[in-house]
Order: structure tokens, then sequence, then C-alpha cells
């Protein structure tokens, strides 16, 4: 009987932190006593109140090559997403968005990151998938606060050794639908020991890529 009502009890308690658990992920982070949780989707109604926008999330551009110079006017951006948009550049003036903890650059036409991202000190997760990205910059050394990059379906093989700088904090490296060959793994694995790393496997005879 004592054992039936422990286990209720603890199957009780598990149903709660579940249901919590899934609250938390439908409540935004809250970054300001001004924030209100909104999520602007246009930038012209995001500079009609630049100093209370937290979160940008724009998945149409006017035909352009690199970020909007409005953009920089809302130094506030806590979260960033601008996908599909055929970007080919980043701006260096992304390193003024001091603020941002999360930036979404997926599905453009990305070739380079520039080297001022690293200061976006504060950003925790870093999103760059599906783009043409063949390497990432060396200032990405000093984002010490990121946890999670997500470089999936680039022809990104090598890492920069600056990277190491990065070993005890970045969780996460996914470099799925990249033909990684092993030894192109091992050498991640060994300037980042202690990150997961996730890739697509394949056999050296089914790899080819030219290494010249």
């Amino acid at each position: 009987m004592k054992q039936h009502r422990i286990l209720s009890i603890a199957i009780a308690l598990l149903f709660l932190s579940s249901t919590n658990l899934y609250a938390q992920k439908n409540i935004p982070v809250l970054y300001s006593e001004h924030d209100d949780g909104r999520t602007f989707t246009t930038l012209e109604e995001a500079l009609a109140e630049p100093e209370n926008v937290y979160r940008l999330k724009l998945n149409k551009l006017p035909e352009r090559d690199s970020l909007p110079e409005e953009l920089f006017q809302l130094t506030e951006l806590r979260e960033l997403t601008i996908k599909g948009c055929r970007l080919c550049i980043v701006n260096q003036r992304i390193g003024e968005l001091t603020h941002l903890q999360y930036l979404n650059l997926d599905r453009n036409k990305l070739v380079r990151l520039p080297e001022s991202i690293g200061n976006l000190t504060n950003l925790h997760v870093l999103i760059i998938s599906r783009n043409l990205l063949e390497t990432l910059p060396d200032a990405i050394a000093k984002l010490k606060t990121l946890t999670t990059i997500d470089a999936w379906d680039n022809p990104l093989y090598v890492l920069p050794q600056s990277i190491t700088a990065l070993q005890n904090t970045l969780k996460t490296l996914d470099l799925r639908q990249i033909p990684l060959s092993r030894n192109e793994y091992v050498a991640m694995t060994e300037l980042l020991p202690h990150t997961d790393i996730l890739f697509t496997d394949i056999c050296e005879c089914e790899n080819h890529r030219d290494h010249d």
C-alpha cells in the first residue's frame, strides 16, 4: 500500500513537471519590464518603436544582398530571425547588436560571416543552416556564452583553430547534411572534445569532393 502511494506521488510529480516544461516553451522570456513578449514581423512596425523591440522575425525582404541598414536602429534586440531572404552578406554592423542572444540566419545565400560577429558576447544560439558557408570567422572564439551552433547543410568541412576557446562552453555543433569524412570529423573533435558534434557520416569511397 505504501509503495503504491509513493508510486502515485511520483507519477503526479512527473506529470506536473512535464506540464510546467510544456508551458514554459510557450511563454516568451521577458527581457525588460517594458517587454510584452511580442515578436515583430516587419521592419516597418519595428521601426515605429525601436526602443521596445526585443524580438524580430523577418521571412521577407525586398531583393537585396545584405541586411537593411535600418535594422541597426533596433539596439535592444535579443532575438533576430531572418530566414529565406537570399542574403549573401551579413553587414559588419551586426556587431552593434550587442544584446543579441539568439541569431537565426537560416536558408539564405551567405558565403561568410563578418569578424564583427565576435562582438555579440551575449549570444547563446547561432543558426546558420542551409547557407553556403565554407568557414567560420576566427572571432567566433569571443562568443563565450555560445552553447549552440546550427550549421546544418553548409560546405563547412574545417573549423578555425580559434574555436578551441569554446571547447568548455559550446554544447552542440550541428553539421548534419554535410558529408564529412571520418578524418574531418576527428579533426573537429580534437578542437571541441566536449561538444556534441552532429554530422552525416559517409564512406570514403562515396566522398567525391575535391580536396585540392
